[in-house]
């Protein structure tokens, strides 16, 4: 059966994590998605950021798996007349160019209608394709900052702001944008109308704290910061003795209490003066105090076993390595294999999003720099000796570079 997406064509002229995973998610729906380097421009992603020791490049094709390659200028008049010959084939050209910069390449949504008046244009910009700070460049950590997520993460009302400890804006980024996409897809085939995607790192860090941010305005107040010693009990995170941690996400608190006490061994600590979640919270430091003291006695899977066998909510704090290896994850197809060019499997995060009669696939790992450009052009109709000639007019980028 044909994945949802397969027969879409997909232009994409996006670089790093937000416009690159958006469009690989559509390729492990079957999109097929034509990504767009120059001998000039590469993916800096194809020598930025590899993965430790690793002899692949992890960073790379985790975000470009699935899509084919070709190399284009779009400086060039040789470059562009291939591309707009591409857009005449396209449902989608996908991009996170920093705002002005398609402008001056003479790619305007405009434009695109004109050539493909089926042509969706989607943009994931950094802050917004409207207001005073449209052309502003932007990084991960930045809209993490300005977006307001830095605000509430960290330890205690004093501590400073902390970052996600991974790209957390440019993924939910790329998440959003994808969802944009599929959105005007739908749209689309329902009404034969192409529309402009605008998305942002930004607009996605607003929206995913959306009953934080409103609850804030509404009440004209910042909930600050709490330290592990002002969590409640059952909305916090414990070390167990060999080290590792371990979460108890338990509400409401005072169903579970007696159950946790019993497990823990302290009984006591369900009767007065600990009785009631208030009760407890106006004791809160000396209860973590006891609690921290007890998790020592055990290993964290002896103590998150203990719990769960008692179908109370807590899981313990994986490492990526720990991740990797959770069955659950490899029963759900969040973790997959995909061969390499040799056939060599490797392991790699799959997609969120399960279908029932047409699961995502990851059909190949990224490709080499511009590996497909030939392929795609024949496929345009371009026959070898046009090649030749668009080659030598630098429609592909200055090679000696």
């Amino acid at each position: 059966m044909a994945l949802p997406l397969e027969g879409y064509r997909v232009l994409d002229l996006s670089v790093w994590q937000q416009g690159s995973y958006a469009s690989a998610m559509l390729a492990d729906m079957g999109a097929d998605v034509i990504k767009i380097e120059s001998y000039s421009n590469p993916d800096p992603g194809r020598t930025t950021l590899a993965a430790g020791s690793s002899e692949r490049n992890a960073y790379f094709h985790s975000l470009n798996r699935g899509k084919r390659s070709i190399l284009l200028d779009l400086k060039a008049e040789a470059g562009q007349e291939v591309f707009w010959r591409l857009v005449q084939t396209a449902d989608v050209f996908h991009n996170n160019m920093r705002g002005g910069v398609l402008e001056r390449l003479g790619i305007t949504f405009e434009r695109l209608q004109a050539a493909n008046p089926g042509c969706i244009m989607s943009s994931a910009t950094g802050w917004g394709h409207l207001g005073p700070d449209r052309t502003t460049g932007s990084m991960d950590t930045l809209a993490q900052a300005r977006g307001g997520f830095m605000s509430v993460t960290g330890e205690g009302a004093d501590g400073p702001p902390t970052m996600a400890g991974f790209p957390q804006a440019d993924h939910v980024g790329a998440i959003v944008s994808g969802y944009g996409i599929v959105l005007a897809l739908l749209h689309r085939e329902r009404g034969g109308e192409a529309q402009e995607v605008n998305t942002s790192l930004f607009g996605s860090q607003i929206a995913i704290q959306t009953f934080n941010i409103t609850g804030a305005l509404w009440a004209n107040e910042m909930r600050p910061r709490m330290t592990h010693q002002e969590r409640r009990p059952t909305w916090n995170h414990f070390q167990g003795g060999d080290g590792k941690w371990f979460m108890i996400g338990a509400l409401p608190a005072d169903k579970w209490w007696v159950t946790f006490c019993e497990v823990m061994g302290a009984p006591d600590l369900a009767l007065p003066p600990y009785v009631t979640a208030e009760d407890r919270q106006a004791r809160n430091a000396e209860v973590i105090a006891r609690m921290d003291a007890i998790f020592m006695t055990r290993t964290r899977d002896e103590w998150v076993d203990a719990f769960q066998a008692r179908d109370l909510l807590v899981q313990p704090v994986l490492d990526w390595i720990e991740v990797g290896g959770d069955p659950q994850a490899w029963a759900n197809g969040y973790m997959v294999e995909v061969p390499d060019e040799h056939g060599r499997l490797w392991p790699m995060v799959g997609s969120p999003v399960h279908l029932s009669k047409t699961p995502a696939q990851i059909a190949r790992q990224a490709p080499a720099f511009g590996q497909h450009t030939e392929e795609v052009l024949l496929e345009l109709g371009y026959s070898w000796e046009e090649l030749t000639s668009l080659r030598q007019r630098g429609a592909f980028g200055d090679s000696s570079q």
